[in-house]
């Protein structure tokens, strides 16, 4: 070939790579065309794709994904999570199909909810990898359908359903629901109740026509009646059957064929019915007496009846009379909280001047005329001084705990870890001489008003810190996790610790373990814990043991429903 190459001349070689040319030009446009195609195809089905890449970055939209997700901007390269979730979510969704392909390489499917602003929008995702020659995962795929529609169909249709089979279970006759084949799909709790027989003893016609007629003739009329008398015509018929117990009973039959070709079978016990007839045709004086005796009856009914007019005017009586007691309740409750709203003016305004005095002329008093004094008399001014600002700080720590209940709650994302560091960084500025250590383990992100969980934080780290040992480092540990819809978090300490039956005492307004000479602090700041956290839907509790540290947890609702009006100061 190499020699007949040689021998060829420029003009035919000029020829044949101009052909070449030629060839991969209508290759590349045959490519080109196919691509957009593609492309074309991918713009315009119905259901959204995206391009997702190992870092969480959005590469690419189809158009499905821009009609739904009209802001983002694929130039920018935004993170998945936080574009597609309004608002934007702030760490990976534990669900994500997505996140675990780009980690193993293999297709997952799952249905989530999307915020959309005050909506949620339900979008079922398939994601699959995209390789490189190599096997390399460089991207995932993910197909993405709009299932909000379907959804909420399907739950009405489950409502639907309930309450359809809910009327049927409460109905106060026996209940069958039969298919074409003759397979028993339902019976209720009265038919069971009337026979005696489950869904599993008689799941078909067959059994049920050979249990509850054992004479084979009487069978045979029955089966024949319903061949021709129910299912055709749809007349009621009573036959007498045997129950699971043995007993017989005359049961009356009523058919309704529903439009699919199913059949729903109503039955009734008439055997007393039935008993009190033949009863009637076979004595008449028992007739008459029956008469008098149900005449009888009638009139104490009636009485009853009279009696409980009486009863009923009675009770509507006291109902009124409750009323008007709880009207006046409201009223009495309403000025015990415009007493509490003085009451906290006065504490605001009436007492802290004077204290403010005393803690002012006893501190001059030490610093001007101190050395005028013997040691009891200094010492007593000491006293005086030392109370008075433990005194205002009480004032304080009171007024700040009833003003939670007025305080309107701002909701919003809150980043746990971040504020434990900063509040962690102040405490250490101000308490530079013991070693103190945190360890911050895996915490979600939480929902609530961020100045208010802040003090939370702050109340239960002071709390750590103030109830350490003497000796020895502090080490304190935050961490939290998500169980049943809630957020839960804890701070644990290797403290002094408690006795565990005073687990829920700390909880309360003005309670302490320890004498304030012991431990300072007013016994309101896991009070302000407590009320703060109720206040957002949460719960508070806490462990401990004497001398091997305590540790206090705190819940919080995933999503709030609640209003954030006022509280009560009850």
């Amino acid at each position: 070939m190499k020699r007949k190459d040689k021998n060829k001349t420029k003009e035919q070689l000029l020829y044949e790579l101009l052909e070449l040319s030629q060839k991969y030009k209508k290759v590349e446009e045959t490519l080109k065309e196919s691509e957009e195609r593609y492309r074309g195809v991918i713009d315009n089905i119905g259901i959204g794709i995206s391009l997702i890449s190992p870092r969480m970055e959005i590469l690419s939209l189809n158009n499905q994904m821009k009609k739904w997700f009209p802001d983002v901007d694929v130039s920018e390269k935004p993170i998945c999570y936080q574009a597609f979730n309004n608002p934007p979510r702030a760490s990976i969704c534990s669900y994500c199909p997505t996140y675990k392909t780009l980690k193993d390489g293999k297709v997952h499917e799952s249905v989530t909810e999307t915020p959309a602003g005050d909506k949620i929008i339900y979008f079922r995702i398939i994601s699959s990898p995209l390789k490189n020659r190599k096997g390399n995962i460089i991207a995932a795929i993910e197909m993405v359908d709009d299932i909000t529609r379907q959804k909420r169909l399907d739950e009405l249709l489950k409502r639907e359903k309930e309450t359809f089979y809910s009327i049927l279970q409460k109905a106060p006759y026996g209940v069958i629901l039969i298919d074409k084949d003759g397979d028993y799909l339902y019976v209720n709790e009265e038919f069971v109740n009337i026979t005696g027989y489950t869904l599993k003893d008689v799941p078909d016609g067959q059994r049920w026509f050979n249990r509850v007629y054992p004479d084979k003739k009487y069978r045979k009329e029955a089966i024949n009646a319903w061949k021709s008398d129910i299912t055709k015509k749809g007349v009621t018929q009573i036959f007498t059957i045997r129950c699971k117990d043995g007993k017989r009973k005359e049961v009356e039959f009523r058919p309704t064929l529903l439009d699919d070709g199913r059949y729903i079978l109503m039955l009734s016990d008439i055997t007393k019915r039935r008993q009190a007839e033949e009863a009637l045709k076979n004595a008449h004086d028992e007739l008459e007496k029956r008469i008098r005796e149900r005449t009888a009856e009638l009139e104490k009914i009636n009485k009853d009846l009279q009696n409980e007019m009486v009863t009923r005017k009675q009770v509507e009586e006291k109902t009124i009379k409750l009323n008007e007691e709880l009207e006046q309740r409201i009223i009495e409750l309403n000025a015990v909280n415009k007493e509490l709203k003085t009451f906290n003016y006065s504490v605001s305004h009436d007492l802290r001047t004077p204290l403010i005095a005393i803690e002012g002329f006893s501190r001059r008093l030490l610093e001007k005329y101190g050395d005028q004094f013997d040691t009891k008399g200094q010492q007593f001014l000491s006293m005086i001084h030392s109370n008075t600002k433990q005194m205002q700080v009480l004032i304080e720590d009171l007024l700040s705990f009833f003003s939670l209940g007025r305080k309107t709650i701002r909701f919003s994302a809150i980043n746990i870890d971040k504020i434990v560091r900063e509040i962690f960084g102040q405490f250490k500025a101000m308490h530079p001489e013991p070693t103190m250590r945190l360890t911050i383990q895996s915490t979600p992100a939480a929902n609530g008003d961020k100045a208010m969980i802040k003090q939370v934080l702050v109340n239960l780290l002071s709390n750590a810190v103030k109830y350490s040992k003497p000796e020895g480092p502090i080490d304190i540990e935050v961490g939290g996790w998500v169980e049943k819809g809630n957020n839960i978090y804890y701070v644990k300490d290797n403290g002094i610790g408690f006795q565990m039956k005073y687990a829920d005492k700390v909880f309360e307004v003005l309670e302490r373990l320890h004498s304030s000479g012991e431990f300072e602090g007013t016994g309101i700041g896991l009070a302000i814990v407590k009320r703060v956290i109720h206040r957002h839907g949460g719960k508070v509790w806490a462990e401990a043991k004497i001398n091997e540290g305590a540790t206090f947890y705190f819940s919080l609702p995933i999503k709030n429903d609640f209003s954030n009006g006022e509280d009560s100061l009850q």
